[in-house]
């Protein structure tokens, strides 16, 4: 998914421009305006879901989800421009981004939009609610819709969900007030505009500290088609003038202060100089605790078995993570007679009426079967649990028939569910029962490289959890009644520290409070009720009445949170339970638990669904329905996102399969994994040399401002771009030296043309790998351990007890433990052992970061599960699942040198090097470091004894594939067929897009296959141009080469994922 449309690229240009569109528009409305700024300003038009090319996608979205796009490519200068409906959301964006700590623009532009707190009604309120022949009369009225789009009511009819859903936002949106944006507003008028009148707009003024500006042109409410010329011109001359201090999130202005309001026909207003960004919050205290990295743990053991003898160990326990659906069902497509014909086409000239014969054939019969699967209850089900929309294409197959017209609607449905076929048999994915997974053991003492034992069933155990973010939802619906809140436990938001009577604050100057505002401050410690506080004479209040206003004015002020204080993990559902049980007030409890418990029967209807998709979607809308009444919210967010936790619940399996892995095997695996492994700790402890070498160069330059200790914060901030930003940062170049070592060491530079295959020996590069990579021991705690991910090739588990067998490395996760993860751990007999055993390796203490709700990728099933009860959680900006005993503020650490070191010191004098503050962002760039091939056009495949370390890979680009531009089936196979010829393409391959998060399975034989891939190459054209990366690797185990069993003899595709613990782990300490 691409949430930018360019229509001209311009990667050199200093500044970039950010449009946001208005009701019912798509990106295409700002079509013309690159053509309209100079090269020094690059148009970056937003594609919100439901239009253009996103037409398929749920219409409604999140203001996080905007401004985490626009953070995503704010790697430079840049300003937003917003129209209508574009306005109001362009002003919550900055907000969003201004309360997560990402970079601010330099200017907001406004056009055609009433400011936010301005209620009155306009021309077009109130359209969501109207019906179809009077939304389509306003809309024409103001000039909102263009005349001859009602010529075609297929049309309108298309639009029609669009415009509902839009309006509806602009029905629903209400102004929650806060401090005056830090960035100047310029706001843009239309004289004869009847839909935002000049003072609704002029009303802008008093959401800016920094300066505001209205021009007046010529025009109705869509002066940005008709007035182009004029409008461009004056955010040119306005845009490079803007100062670039407004890009500081810190640079937020004190409450209150006045802004600067002028109005102008001309550009060049001046404006009012946000506050000072360089103030620091105070130098916490030193104390006397040694430095230390994360501690020492126990000495244990007992959870690892020894690597052969190398010095590393491999754990016990192991993930053994497999597909839901057989492997060979990947090949019922396959078509080879169709192939042949093609090539033979392609190759003489010759053969047509072959050829024309053949594909016809392959199409009706590869239509015949994805009838059969559109039909298939397994399939379906699948499909439920993931995206209940895309049911309509199954049901459209179903009711057609295999010979229905081959129109675009057919093709499409086709392609749809090709997406869905060709993930749930050909990837590892742990997800609900069409991706289980299950725990192994690892056993020197068994003598066989493997001992497999299926269950009579595909899983062994299911379950359904909420999403944290929908029980989230209900508790702030109850929680609006102070007969409930009340009984929530307020608590200084987690990012902020208290000192006597000031509140510290990342990147803003302190707060002082008053003596009583101090006072409860303090008491508010996470765990006391309001109830209780308000109660407290020592809080100095003279009613409990005033304590509840004065806790809501500290709300307001964003200085505390005052909710159930959920976690984002799968315990967020035993959390709400005891904070209902704990409200005190008999009837508002009652009220909430008939609520939540008519919530939980709706989910256990969902659960016990589990087999029958009829039954399943009908308990899944119940949901939905449930969830709605009872919240008054959406039963969705973040549409068409991966990893995001878009729906209110998600089951997950375990499959009902044993597994041992033996002695054997480890014997087999342990010289080529040395020589892995050894260049995992390496390319570790660079990584942290890297940035720690930066880290060092922002620290002294803080340092040299501030004439004593860095607050971590300050460093904190700085440091961001460097692990974050879209710029050159110190991975880049860690990586690219990591992949020019391996290239020596594997000898790829001196390959003879036309190489296919290295095949290496691991005694031989025994020899060279301290010289490549040297190192005897990790130098910061999560460097101990590396978990890779193998994929054994074997007909069947008689193959492996032959030793006939393969290794693929699928990936290697440098420095991070990929257990510790709230999808994996549930279906484990012993958490706490792994608990134990994580401590026992990477030791105690250790520092946890703790993300905004809306960090990418953090959701309820991706949250940390093995967290111990020393750890610390690291605070950088306003975030959910606080453990107010725990909890550590980056506001709350100075960092200064000692014996050479950096030292992040904290006000209760614990102490921690610098690279263990920064554990888990290094951790997280040495899993993408883990590269061993540079992006070369072509690599062969490598091997490493019987471990293959690298597949074949083949590198072009959308562009240079030539299937952008084929039309129709048969053009688009030979097309894909010719492709296959000139790169020497296998059948059977994994293509990965540079616009797409995952890779695809795609067999080029098959046309239904080559049709879905001509599709989504041409969608990546669209949404990033000819130069979109395109990545192809053989397919490697093939389908034959899937051993796991299931109890009819079916074969599925997996992965076996490991710990390994470095041997130097105690010297580190």
């Amino acid at each position: 998914m691409n949430w930018f449309v360019s229509t001209g690229s311009r990667p050199e240009a200093p500044v970039r421009l950010f449009c946001l569109p208005y009701a019912g528009a798509g990106a295409s409305a700002f079509r013309r305006w690159p053509a309209a700024f100079d090269p020094g300003v690059e148009v970056l038009p937003v594609q919100l879901p439901g239009r253009e090319n996103r037409i398929t996608e749920d219409p409604r979205f999140s203001v996080a989800e905007v401004a985490d796009a626009i953070a995503s490519r704010a790697d430079r200068p840049y300003a937003i421009y917003g129209h209508s409906m574009g306005g109001r959301l362009g002003f919550e964006v900055v907000r969003e981004l201004r309360r997560t700590g990402r970079p601010l623009p330099l200017r907001l532009y406004v056009g055609g939009a009433r400011a936010p707190h301005v209620a009155a009604p306009g021309l077009f309120d109130g359209l969501s609610r109207a019906d179809d022949d009077e939304l389509l009369r306003r809309l024409g009225d103001g000039g909102g819709l263009p005349a001859e789009l009602l010529e075609h009511p297929e049309l309108v009819e298309l639009l029609l969900p669009l415009l509902r859903a839009d309006f509806g936002r602009v029905d629903d949106y209400r102004y929650v007030p806060g401090e005056p944006l830090p960035v100047p507003i310029v706001a843009f008028a239309g004289d004869h505009d009847r839909a935002v009148t000049r003072e609704q707009n002029a009303a802008w003024a008093e959401h800016t500290a920094a300066g505001f500006t209205l021009h007046e042109l010529a025009g109705g409410h869509f002066f940005l088609h008709d007035r182009l010329a004029e409008l461009a011109a004056l955010i040119r001359a306005d845009l490079p003038a803007a100062p670039a201090t407004a890009t500081t999130p810190g640079a937020a202005t004190t409450p209150g202060a006045a802004t600067t309001p002028a109005t102008a026909t001309t550009p060049g207003a001046a404006t009012a100089a946000p506050g000072d960004p360089t103030t620091r919050a105070a130098t916490p205290g030193a104390g006397p605790a040694p430095v230390r990295a994360a501690g020492r743990g126990t000495a244990g053991g007992a959870h690892r078995v020894p690597l052969g003898d190398t010095g590393w160990s491999v754990w016990r326990d192991a993930m053994l993570r497999t597909t839901g659906f057989p492997a060979d069902g990947l090949e019922l497509l396959s078509a080879p007679r169709a192939a042949a014909a093609a090539d033979e086409l392609l190759a003489t000239g010759t053969g047509e009426d072959r050829f024309d014969k053949e594909f016809d054939e392959a199409v009706r019969a590869g239509a015949e079967l994805l009838n059969a699967l559109a039909a298939d209850p397994l399939l379906r089900e699948a499909v439920t649990w993931q995206n209940r929309g895309a049911l309509v294409a199954l049901d459209g197959l179903v009711r057609g028939g295999a010979e229905a017209p081959r129109n675009v609607r057919r093709r499409d449905r086709e392609r749809a569910l090709l997406k869905y076929w060709q993930r749930y048999g050909g990837k590892n994915e742990t997800v609900g029962f069409f991706g289980p997974s299950c725990w192994v053991t690892v056993d020197p003492d068994e003598p066989e490289v493997a001992r497999v034992n299926p269950g009579d069933r595909l899983t062994r155990r299911r379950w359904v959890w909420f999403e944290s973010w929908a029980l989230t939802a209900y508790a702030d619906r109850i929680g609006a009644d102070l007969a409930v809140r009340r009984w929530w436990p307020p608590a200084l938001r987690p990012h902020l520290a208290i000192r006597d009577r000031a509140v510290l604050r990342p990147g803003r100057p302190p707060l002082t409070l008053t003596p009583v505002e101090a006072a409860l401050l303090h008491a508010a410690d996470g765990r006391r009720p309001a109830a209780d506080l308000v109660a407290d004479p020592a809080i100095g209040l003279r009613r409990p009445e005033d304590g509840y206003a004065l806790l809501d004015r500290l709300v307001e002020r964003e200085l505390i949170t005052w909710d159930a204080a959920l976690p984002v993990s799968p315990d967020a559902e035993r959390v709400l339970a005891e904070r209902i049980a704990a409200i005190g007030d008999e009837p508002a409890r009652v009220a909430a638990r008939a609520g939540f418990d008519r919530l939980r029967a709706a989910r256990d209807a969902v659960a016990g669904a589990a087999g029958d998709p009829v039954p399943l979607r009908a308990a899944l809308d119940a949901l939905d329905a449930t969830f709605t009444e009872l919240t008054g919210a959406p039963a969705a967010r973040r549409a068409g996102q991966m990893y995001a936790g878009r729906t209110i619940c998600y089951e997950d399996t375990a499959r009902d399969l044993d597994v041992v892995f033996g002695a054997p095997l480890l014997a087999e695996l342990a010289a080529p994994l040395d020589v892995l492994l050894r260049a995992a700790r390496w390319l570790a402890n660079a990584l942290a040399d890297a940035y720690l070498g930066v880290l060092r160069g922002l620290h002294d330059e803080l340092r040299a401002e501030s004439g004593g200790p860095v607050a971590l914060a300050d460093l904190w901030f700085l440091a961001q771009g460097m692990f974050w930003g879209g710029g050159e940062r110190p991975v880049d170049a860690v990586a690219a030296d990591f992949a020019a070592r391996w290239a020596g060491l594997f000898g790829l530079d001196t390959l003879p043309a036309g190489a296919t295959a290295v095949e290496l020996r691991a005694a031989d590069l025994t020899e060279r790998i301290d010289a490549v990579f040297p190192g005897t021991r990790p130098t910061w705690s999560n460097a101990a351990m590396h978990s890779p991910d193998l994929q054994i090739c074997a007909t069947d588990e008689a193959a492996l007890r032959r030793g006939d067998y393969t290794v693929v490395l699928g990936e290697l996760h440098a420095a991070w433990s990929s257990f510790d993860c709230a999808v994996f751990t549930p279906s484990h007999p012993q958490v706490e052992r792994l608990r134990d055993a994580l401590a026992a390796d990477l030791g105690e203490r250790r520092i946890r970061l703790l993300f905004p709700a809306d960090w990418p990728r953090r959701t309820s099933r991706t949250a940390e599960s093995l967290t111990g009860p020393t750890d610390r959680q690291l605070a950088f900006l306003d975030a959910p699942g606080a453990d107010p005993a725990r909890v550590l503020p980056t506001v709350d650490l100075a960092v200064d040198e000692t014996d050479g070191e950096l030292v992040a010191t904290a006000s209760d004098g614990l102490r921690w090097p610098l690279a263990e503050i920064f554990a888990e962002a290094f951790s997280a760039h040495a899993v993408d470091g883990f590269k061993l091939v540079a992006a070369a056009p072509y690599t062969p495949r490598i091997t490493v004894d019987r471990l293959v370390v690298a597949r074949q890979t083949w590198r072009t680009t959308v562009g240079e594939s030539g299937l952008t531009t084929a039309t129709g089936e048969r053009q688009r196979f030979l097309a894909v067929r010719d492709w296959r010829r000139r790169l020497g393409l296998p059948e059977q391959v994994y293509v990965k897009l540079g616009t797409e998060t995952k890779p695809c399975f795609v067999d080029l034989s098959a046309p239904g296959f080559a049709a879905m891939l001509c599709a989504l190459v041409r969608a990546a054209r669209v949404d990033g141009g000819d130069a979109v990366p395109l990545t192809v690797s053989e397919m490697l185990p093939a389908p034959d080469q899937a051993w796991v069993p299931d109890a009819a003899g079916r074969r599925y595709f997996s992965e076996l994922r490991l710990h390994i613990t470095d041997a130097g782990r105690e010297d580190a300490r």
